[in-house]
């Protein structure tokens, strides 16, 4: 949308000239209309878009995408068709880009008629959908299929289709609208480049590591790069800022702890995405000298808002629940607004004069209103009323709301699940699936299974059989979260069931971008399934490929429970699992090289493999296995085509 500059004292142009500025455009959950009269908001849980008059700040409309959802009566489940994850405003305000990441595809509304028009197929899991600002173009970004694609507003068809580095999730055009930015969310994390004259690659930037501090102080930021949900071009100089977290992946048990983890950062890159530019560090108070650009803890960056001028950046935390407001010159806090009322949030929008911001709250299905004065040097940003519901009715049970807020909130004041607002259930499940490293845990070198389609029909829980149900994760919460849960007591049961009826029903499987829609298989998938008969389906068999719980169908720890020494124990130096077996006592881990058998679905979506994540890639697991010792590397590729179907 063209960003008008409205009459304003500050504004050295005369009234009544054409006097227009054009700011970059930046796919988000939450957008206004050219003159504010409008806003729009995705619900992703509703498989709606609603739109909200700011002025009255009244809910107006709720635009079905599909059916309602609704729990399915056999399986329990709660899945979205749509689940909307994004929207853009064409200029000139008639139509609205919602990408649609579980339909695959990018739905376009009618906004004066309030309906949808088009549905138009892209990629699998569209997680972004951005306008150009001469509305010539709109591009639409997919998480699973790693594509971007061009569509033509004309005639509402996607006309050019362009391959990006695997997990991208975020997208903004440049306000001169020749630079479209998508940010890299897992591996490989950073940002991609895009000439959009030409609709080819121009740059890609993979983010580094943060080393961590020489004299070994766990509490300065350090760690590998995640969670890069945003690329947002400050609207004075260019630079894009990228939302992230850093994961402290070469800190071990016991040091790690939850101050120790996760650290929110922001990196910039260059306009031209050639290289990183400043990164914006949390800076501990303690310990005196560290480096930082602000102090307040926060956690789960998400979304990033400039004021027009870009003095303010407004960053939206989603953990923490909290919008942090920082210098947008030079990145130093100058506030932090919290608390906020929404919850869980994932975008947010400030209006064109630069006044109000509007941060979207997904888990609490509402927006709250933000008075921003960058004059004030106590408030330069301050809740404004109360947050103005988006939805008449919510079809998400009460109990799944619970759960996802517990399972998303490192929202220490509300909930005792972690200490001084660090680490969600989130952090490491990333979008509820994997943050794709591997940690230093006491048991031996552990990386971070997905909870993607639930655990509940997986047989045992973590890499040795160590728990059988998602409520007993009350350790987890305590020893690496720092919160103070406990499943013996009886005020805190509801919250343990209700994260495991969150994670069990209602975090669904990716999409497939390798499985065809009709559930036939290639000539190369054929023939892999017929070698998995063979050669892997023993110890993964049924629908969930797996044996895990053999024998024991009630999951008792004392009864039998069905391990396999593959070969992939690390038996050897500073870090390995037979040292964390002669520490801790074998019988507590079982054995020190037996492991539980992981379940296949999804598994083109989980990289790393391994327990310690020393497979890159399904090729590299199979070079691996003795099982695999016999086949050519045609039947071993034929395998890999196969297993990235289920």
């Amino acid at each position: 949308m063209q960003r008008v500059v409205r009459c304003l004292p500050i504004v050295l142009v005369a009234c009544g000239q054409a006097a227009r500025i054009r700011e970059p455009m930046v796919s988000s959950t939450i957008a206004l209309t050219s003159d504010d009269s409008e806003l729009w908001v995705v619900d992703q849980d509703a498989d709606a878009v609603s739109l909200i008059d700011p002025s009255t700040r009244a809910l107006i409309a709720e635009i079905p995408l599909g059916p309602a959802p609704a729990v399915d009566p056999v399986t329990r489940r709660f899945e979205p068709r749509v689940k909307p994850r994004a929207l853009t405003i064409l200029p000139g305000d008639r139509k609205i880009y919602v990408a649609g990441q579980i339909a695959n595809a990018v739905l376009v509304l009618d906004a004066r008629a309030r309906a949808v028009t088009a549905t138009i197929p892209v990629g699998d899991e569209p997680t972004a959908v951005v306008a150009a600002p001469d509305g010539s173009a709109v591009y639409a970004v997919s998480h699973e299929g790693a594509t971007v694609s061009k569509i033509d507003p004309a005639t509402d068809r996607v006309v050019a289709t362009l391959p990006v580095g695997q997990h991208p999730w975020g997208a903004s055009v440049s306000s001169d609208g020749k630079t479209l930015y998508v940010s890299q969310f897992l591996l490989s994390p950073g940002l991609t480049t895009i000439d959009t004259a030409t609709f080819t690659v121009k740059n890609v930037l993979v983010l580094q590591d943060q080393p961590p501090d020489p004299g070994f102080d766990k509490r300065i930021p350090n760690g590998q790069p995640r969670g890069v949900y945003a690329a947002v071009p400050r609207p004075v100089g260019g630079e894009v800022w990228l939302p992230h977290l850093l994961l402290a992946t070469q800190t071990s048990e016991p040091d790690l702890d939850f101050e120790s983890t996760v650290f929110p950062t922001i990196s910039t890159a260059l306009a031209d995405g050639s290289a990183e530019g400043p990164r914006i560090l949390f800076k501990p108070i303690d310990p005196p000298g560290a480096s930082g650009s602000f102090t307040d803890v926060v956690s789960g960056p998400h979304a990033v808002g400039f004021t027009p001028d870009g003095k303010l950046a407004l960053v939206a935390d989603s953990q923490s629940e909290d919008v942090l407001v920082l210098d947008g010159a030079t990145g130093d806090e100058l506030g932090l607004v919290r608390p906020l009322p929404s919850t869980f949030l994932e975008g947010i929008v400030v209006d064109h004069a630069g006044r109000h911001a509007y941060v979207e709250g997904r888990n609490s299905h509402d927006v709250t209103v933000l008075d921003l004065d960058p004059t004030n040097p106590i408030a330069p940003a301050a809740v404004d009323g109360a947050p103005i519901e988006r939805l008449t009715r919510d079809p998400m049970p009460a109990e799944l709301r619970l759960g996802q807020r517990l399972f998303y909130s490192a929202n220490s004041a509300a909930f005792p699940i972690t200490r001084n607002f660090w680490v969600a259930c989130s952090t490491c499940h990333l979008e509820g699936g994997t943050d794709a490293v591997t940690w230093r845990f006491f048991v031996g070198p552990r990386d971070t299974p997905s909870n993607a389609g639930g655990p509940i029909n997986t047989g045992f829980l973590l890499r040795q059989a160590l728990r059988s149900s998602v409520t007993q994760y009350d350790t987890t919460i305590d020893l690496e979260q720092g919160g103070t849960f406990h499943r013996t007591d009886l005020s805190q049961q509801p919250w343990l069931q209700a994260i495991a009826d969150f994670v069990n029903y209602a975090i669904p499987f990716p999409q497939d971008p390798y499985r065809s829609k009709d559930g036939t298989l290639t000539a190369s998938q054929s023939h892999g399934q017929q070698l998995f008969a063979v050669h892997c389906a023993t110890c993964h068999p049924g629908a969930y490929f797996t044996d895990s719980g053999a024998g024991n169908p009630s999951l008792d720890p004392n009864g039998p429970i069905l391990l396999h020494d593959i070969g992939t124990c690390v038996k050897s130096g500073p870090f390995n699992d037979q040292a964390a077996a002669d520490e801790m006592g074998a019988s507590k881990l079982h054995t020190a090289c037996d492991f539980d058998t992981p379940t296949l679905r999804g598994i083109f979506d989980t990289a790393p493999y391994f327990h310690d994540g020393s497979a890159a890639t399904l090729l590299d697991v199979l070079n691996r296995l003795p099982a695999a010792a016999g086949l050519s590397m045609q039947d071993k590729e034929d395998l890999v085509a196969y297993l990235q179907t289920l």
